[in-house]
């Protein structure tokens, strides 16, 4: 089953820059039952909604584990709160930012669990370009269209504005 999770961050944890959480919390899913099995480079994006924020880094793993996609969920939240992450508002600044991308092709509303795709990855070229490289032959689970697709879909400004920075290694 192909399960895809998202990895953003645009606040440094004390010292460690928002590169260095992201791969710290990627060695953190794999001692709870998340096996990262293939993961993109690590890319860099504007904020948004407000561009003068920190650039945001973020990524994109495929996965496995033997967790229900609401106990993964349970999971990423659990991690994100390990690593500074405050709900305070939508869409302000953050530690550490994980999202199921797409759980095995599944669609829920969500409810007690996740909404599955997630609903907005496919308006997102900090989403779907870290994506394609791992997965190039990955179609979004409600449409059925294809991530090249997806991706000629997008605002020219904000592919261009997502750029490549580098690995997404253990130790960061």
């Amino acid at each position: 089953m192909d399960i895809y999770i998202a990895f953003g961050s645009n606040q440094a944890l004390g010292r460690r820059t928002s590169r260095r959480v992201l791969c710290e919390a990627a060695g953190t899913l794999e001692t709870r039952g998340v096996r990262l099995v293939a993961r993109s480079s690590l890319w860099q994006s504007p904020a948004w909604p407000d561009p003068a924020d920190p650039a945001y880094v973020n990524a994109v793993a495929q996965v496995e584990t033997h967790l229900t996609p609401t106990q993964l969920l349970w999971c990423l939240h659990e991690v994100e709160e390990q690593f500074g992450r405050v709900r305070s508002q939508r869409n302000a600044p953050r530690t550490l930012d994980l999202d199921i991308v797409d759980f095995g092709g599944l669609v829920a509303e969500g409810g007690e669990g996740p909404v599955l795709p997630h609903p907005r990855a496919h308006q997102r070229a900090f989403v779907l370009l870290p994506l394609q490289e791992i997965a190039p032959g990955w179609k979004h689970p409600v449409t059925g269209n294809a991530i090249s697709r997806l991706i000629d879909a997008l605002p020219p400004g904000d592919i261009h504005a997502t750029t490549q920075l580098g690995p997404f290694v253990r130790g960061g």
